[in-house]
């Protein structure tokens, strides 16, 4: 966290109700330039640490004239505000008026994971607060196309799929009264199908393809609206990135990506995507499955295409226990592609040039600014991604294709998949044909010099999960508090041997925005795989369980004289096996 929002979140928890002003004797019809309404569902991310606390601090300190913009605030899904002013027993409608925040309305106890409730807050505030432009921002977790939007902590962390904020927009009459923008201060939102649900509803949309850190925006950026108080949704996305982008600064470990995204053309992007995988459904059908291994090498039939999702960027990853967003960047989708349909690949690409207007990133690799759910990792809950993608009822053809790909993931055969990844793992013996995994290294490179992590002296198995053009991060699958979690690792230049971020859940919805801290006097025990060699079954073993006294951090050891080396072996259809010693 930074210390400047500490500063603000003090700032804020000073405020008593005889700060807050009433707004009976305001003109609340004057017509502005714009009205913005911030749909803020606190979940844990304020009940635990305060961030939607420190962001209010931040729209109060923005120095943003009212006279330029109403800003309506809906507070609620929270067990707990770190600040005096605002209860957690009912939601509450605020106004942002000149560094000060006035109550308007409390609505009572609801579902902040309710259509209903987001309808009745946009129709409230458009009838109440009229502009010229409106545009509003979701405020939480976000877990992409399938998972959806937010964590209600009061209401047994309710959240809103796709479809239920199509139907919020739709009764509060959007259709016929665009929003300016929706913007989405949470994670993996930047979708095509979220930008194609909301085309009928909005002009642009602002949104990160990858996983958000937890402090989220800078809404300093209110400020802008000062001097050019009718700038188009366009140029205040841009507004929006940069200041975001510029708020954690080019040495960052931070995964950071936010898109403009003009919602005009989201369509032809989806049409796009189901004219490539029309061609890629046809490779499947004419060349089949029954190929030789040498051609699946060259990248032919279902096994060329399933190495290639493997290869291609992919968001929102874990470890093995938490690997199920699938949302792949478009622009790498059609990258990967292009050799074997390089007309539909380009008009893919030619349509997300159109349609992102701006987006900034620190990704290894280029991306394009839209994401889209391509099942691959949550393979084993496919059904049920499934069930709820086509319930989108996004491009026919690309749902079928999904459908066609998953089939043959589940089936196929591990003798006749292209080898995607190999790492040397160390096993520690447990009984006989039982051992216990110790640790995994990104190499095929046996040498017996290897040193191997460990926290506080019990080993570690660090699984890769993302990467940045200045970072590396690890998972390592762990329970701290009783709760299960990954405990996320980052190596940079600056941290050659690995810093701790902190821990993110793995038993939630949708996916965590930022990591949580681990402190002093939490408990924590890590996660094994543990492996039956006469069966080939697997288990996670949980280790010992630990009182943290210090902050944690790796160390790197070399590997006890009886621990066994092997391969772990992973395979086009995301199919592990496993070497012997």
């Amino acid at each position: 966290m930074r210390n400047r929002k500490y500063a603000f979140l003090i700032i804020f928890a000073l405020f008593t109700m005889p700060l807050f002003t009433s707004i009976a004797t305001k003109n609340i019809n004057q017509v502005k330039p714009y009205t913005i309404m911030i749909y803020m569902n606190g979940s844990d991310l304020e009940s635990d640490f305060g961030l939607a606390t420190a962001d209010l601090a931040e729209m109060l300190d923005s120095g943003l004239d009212s006279r330029n913009a109403n800003v309506i605030i809906l507070t609620g899904g929270t067990n707990h505000w770190m600040n005096t002013a605002i209860p957690e027993y009912e939601c509450i409608i605020w106004e942002l008026v000149d560094g000060w925040l006035n109550e308007v309305k409390s609505i009572g106890m609801v579902n902040m994971g309710d259509p209903a409730t987001l309808r009745d807050f946009v129709t409230f505030s458009m009838e109440k607060y009229p502009a010229q432009k409106y545009g509003i921002i979701m405020w939480d977790h976000g877990g992409g196309s399938i998972a959806g939007f937010g964590h209600d902590e009061q209401f047994n962390n309710s959240s809103l799929s796709l479809l239920d904020m199509k139907q919020a927009f739709e009764e509060a009459g959007l259709r016929n009264n665009k929003l300016e923008f929706i913007g989405f201060d949470a994670c993996l939102m930047a979708t095509v199908e979220m930008a194609v649900l909301a085309a009928d509803y909005a002009h642009v949309l602002i949104a990160s393809e990858d996983l958000e850190p937890g402090d989220g925006w800078d809404y300093h950026f209110l400020s802008v609206l000062n001097e050019t108080p009718y700038m188009d949704g366009f140029a205040l996305g841009k507004v929006i990135v940069d200041t975001f982008i510029d708020f954690y600064g080019p040495d960052s470990d931070e995964i950071l990506t936010l898109s403009v995204v003009d919602l005009s053309c989201a369509n032809l992007v989806m049409e796009t995507m189901g004219n490539l995988m029309a061609k890629a459904t046809d490779e499947i059908h004419q060349i089949g499955f029954q190929i030789g291994f040498e051609m699946a090498e060259e990248g032919r039939g279902f096994h060329g295409l399933a190495k290639r999702r493997a290869y291609t960027k992919t968001f929102g990853e874990g470890s093995p226990r938490d690997n199920y967003a699938d949302m792949v960047d478009v622009g790498d989708m059609a990258i990967m592609l292009y050799d074997l349909f390089p007309q539909e690949a380009e008009a893919v690409l030619q349509s997300l040039e159109d349609c992102v207007v701006y987006n900034r990133h620190n990704s290894d690799i280029d991306i394009w600014g839209l994401s889209t759910f391509y099942i691959y990792g949550g393979k084993s809950q496919g059904i049920y991604s499934l069930e709820t993608y086509t319930a989108l009822e996004m491009d026919e053809v690309y749902t079928q294709y999904l459908h066609i790909f998953l089939q043959a993931l589940k089936h196929r055969n591990n003798e006749d998949s292209p080898i995607i990844h190999k790492e040397l793992v160390l096993w520690q013996p447990v009984s006989k044909d039982i051992y216990r995994m110790q640790g995994i290294l990104q190499t095929s490179k046996y040498d017996n010099n290897f040193l191997w992590p460990k926290i506080n002296e019990h080993s570690v198995v660090l699984f890769p999960i993302a990467s940045t053009a200045s970072a590396r991060k690890y998972a390592i699958p762990a329970e701290i508090n009783n709760r299960e979690v990954d405990i996320i690792v980052s190596f940079t230049a600056q941290n050659p041997q690995g810093r701790i971020l902190g821990s993110r859940n793995i038993n939630e919805n949708v996916f965590q925005k930022g990591n949580d801290p681990i402190l002093p006097g939490d408990s924590v025990a890590f996660y094994y795989p543990e492996n039956n060699f006469a069966d080939e079954s697997q288990i996670w073993h949980k280790g010992e369980t630990f009182i943290v006294q210090c902050p944690l951090h790796l160390t790197w050891a070399p590997a006890l004289s009886e621990h066994r080396l092997g391969f772990r072996i992973t395979n086009a259809c995301n199919n592990v096996t496993y070497t012997t010693f």
